[in-house]
């Protein structure tokens, strides 16, 4: 069969269902794809360019099975314990591997083709890649072509909503609101002190004062952009949004670049979309580019602040995995 042969890792979770549906647009040649779930998955059938195709279930070892037989690429879309469990084995077996979200750090380089291709004399020896967490992806896209203009650190806020959960997240938001309008008990399985019509100001355990979460998001963009870790300051919440990414920053640039300069080097990203008012996250979702606006000079001139969302499964994820699809297909890697 001509094509490539794509097993999709996670095919019925959340970032899995959107990444098959946008796989035969991408632009790759593709010649099949094989849905792999989970076996507590309670979808067995997933519909693929009109058809219904069976969803096949995760064995013990996916190496070892012939669902791996004539692969040419695995997208693992699963949570970090399953990655780090299944992902090395194939790509020791010299399948091309692609992680979302960032689950082996140590194993894998991270990726985001708009900001640089430096990862792929890595994949070379590795077989695998990754797609960093959506909000660094947001970060990178954004901070790329600053650091050109001179950009050395950068402080602000990121603003993450349920779907960073996966289905999971999104399904309890829903029915905590429910339960709040009818007053009755909402569950708190994924967010214990509850999202519903709040936010939660920590998302993460504390180490001397950062969350978990904001250290790794800054290590992730340290090292897609060269940016010293020390100079991301980055303040997460979860914020009551079924789905997107929202980011608050200011970046330090000295000296501060013309307004001209700033259209110039952002406007050359293909992910970027740039205009004032930057829509919410909700009206962007579905829809794959970053926006960025209210780009303006900071009071003591000694850097700019700007707005920035996206939806975080589709531009954060899906988006990005297929960018680092197509540009392994183009360099002759798969």
């Amino acid at each position: 069969m001509s094509g490539l042969q794509i097993a999709v890792v996670g095919a019925t979770g959340a970032v899995g269902k959107e990444l098959i549906e946008a796989l035969h647009d991408s632009g790759l040649p593709i010649g099949g794809i094989r849905p792999i779930a989970s076996r507590t998955t309670r979808q067995l059938d997933i519909e693929i360019k009109g058809k219904s195709q069976r969803v096949l279930l995760m064995p013990d070892s996916l190496a070892d099975s012939a669902m791996a037989e004539g692969v040419d690429l695995v997208i693992f879309a699963t949570p970090p314990d399953v990655t780090r469990q299944h992902a090395p084995a194939i790509a020791d077996m010299g399948i091309a591997t692609i992680d979302i979200g960032g689950a082996l750090p140590h194993l894998a380089a991270l990726c985001v083709p708009s900001v640089s291709e430096e990862p792929l004399e890595q994949f070379a020896e590795t077989r695998l890649i990754s797609s960093p967490s959506a909000p660094a992806v947001a970060l990178a896209s954004v901070l790329g072509p600053l650091t050109r203009l001179g950009a050395d650190a950068v402080k602000g806020t990121v603003m993450l909503s349920a779907s960073i959960a996966g289905r999971a997240g999104i399904d309890e938001l829903g029915q905590q609101v429910l339960s709040l309008y009818s007053s009755g008990e909402p569950p708190r399985a994924v967010f214990p002190s509850g999202l519903a019509f709040d936010l939660i100001s920590q998302v993460g355990e504390l180490q001397d004062g950062w969350t978990t979460t904001e250290r790794r998001i800054a290590l992730e963009v340290a090292a897609l952009t060269h940016m010293p870790p020390q100079a991301i300051g980055l303040t997460v919440a979860m914020v009551p949004l079924f789905a997107g990414v929202a980011l608050s920053l200011f970046v330090q640039i000295d000296p501060l670049p013309s307004e001209e300069e700033l259209q110039h080097f952002l406007s050359e990203s293909e992910t970027l979309r740039m205009g004032d008012p930057v829509p919410g996250p909700r009206r962007l979702v579905g829809r794959p580019d970053i926006h960025i606006g209210r780009i303006r000079p900071d009071t003591l001139g000694s850097g700019i602040h700007l707005w920035a969302a996206m939806d975080n499964i589709r531009a954060g994820a899906v988006e990005n995995t297929l960018q680092i699809a197509n540009l392994l297909w183009r360099e002759g890697m798969l």
